[in-house]
């Protein structure tokens, strides 16, 4: 089971905060939402939270940091408590935003821990066109970050031997899938220090289209300085992680006989958001070479067909040997 390890249950300093904003709601009527009242009342009464709850939390205060500067949010001051105040309360208030954030740190570092067993890739593509990675103003005054993940039908650059091309349709499958329960990160240069947003907690938005992979990511006021760089164009790419199983991809000469990996099929979709040196190295695609080189030693096979009835079985189990201890 997943977080086992982590203890999701309400501290004392949550508790008693919680119950403040709740006392305050009935007092003046006023302050936070219909979903802000039921949160108060399972931590004030100590119920344990869900993951998903705990990073949910994360994001209110990080988009509610702001509120902290409205008229009424220190008891000296004129109309204290302020609903936002109020609302503040009910998630929690500053305990619970301290709370949140270990438990979304320890999350996160769990996730990077398991996922360093599994094997994820990465790619990296830059962008020529200006509005393919973009900052765009919604109604209600947010900024938002858009871009594009993946590209369709793009070669890659050399990846040791062999290029790579996604397919159009090869996150369906898994986008569909996980709909409404996934929990894919945006993430700034790769580093999971960076936050940007999280489907989870309704943060970054994903969906497929005819150019490729889309995501709509809505930062937190601190990462402005992200906003900025895309703005000024000093960043202009963007990256995915993901996992792709052996049915989902598919190895094709092309027409000089250069062996082009087809992914069809992304079985694993981890991570996205913009990088600052986007490239598409070999050093990230392990995980491909693997499947390259068992390729390889099958087309080798083929090619050598004596003695006839030993070959094509021993290359198999030289391929898989080969795939087992590229592993290892």
């Amino acid at each position: 089971m997943a977080y086992e390890q982590i203890d999701f249950t309400p501290p004392q300093g949550v508790r008693s905060e919680a119950e403040r904003g709740l006392a305050w709601r009935r007092e003046y009527g006023r302050g936070g939402t219909e979903v802000g009242i039921a949160r108060a009342r399972d931590l004030s009464n100590g119920v344990t939270i869900s993951p998903d709850t705990a990073r949910r939390m994360k994001a209110y205060f990080d988009r509610h940091e702001i509120d902290k500067q409205g008229e009424g949010w220190s008891p000296d001051e004129q109309g204290y408590p302020s609903n936002g105040r109020i609302a503040w309360a009910l998630w929690g208030g500053d305990p619970g935003r301290s709370w949140a954030n270990r438990l979304v740190e320890r999350m996160n570092a769990e996730d990077e821990s398991r996922s360093m067993t599994m094997d994820i890739e990465r790619r990296d593509f830059e962008f020529d066109a200006a509005d393919d990675l973009v900052v765009e103003s919604r109604a209600d005054g947010r900024a938002v970050i858009v871009g594009y993940a993946a590209v369709y039908n793009r070669l890659s650059l050399d990846l040791g031997g062999f290029r790579e091309m996604i397919l159009p349709g090869a996150f369906d499958k898994v986008l569909g899938r996980e709909r409404g329960r996934q929990d894919v990160v945006a993430l700034f240069n790769h580093n999971s220090d960076i936050v940007l947003g999280r489907t989870s907690s309704g943060t970054l938005e994903l969906s497929s289209d005819d150019k490729g992979l889309r995501y709509v990511v809505t930062p937190p006021v601190s990462r402005a300085d992200v906003l900025e760089l895309i703005q000024r164009r000093d960043v202009k790419g963007s990256s995915f992680a993901f996992t792709v199983d052996s049915k989902g991809e598919a190895f094709v000469p092309d027409e000089k006989g250069n062996a082009i990996r087809h992914i069809r099929e992304v079985s694993g979709l981890y991570d996205v958001g913009p990088v600052l040196v986007p490239a598409y190295p070999a050093s990230t695609a392990g995980v491909a070479m693997r499947s390259y080189q068992t390729w390889l030693a099958l087309q080798q096979a083929q090619a050598n067909p004596e003695p006839r009835s030993l070959v094509p079985y021993a290359a198999i189990a030289a391929a898989l040997r080969l795939r087992s201890q590229m592993r290892g």
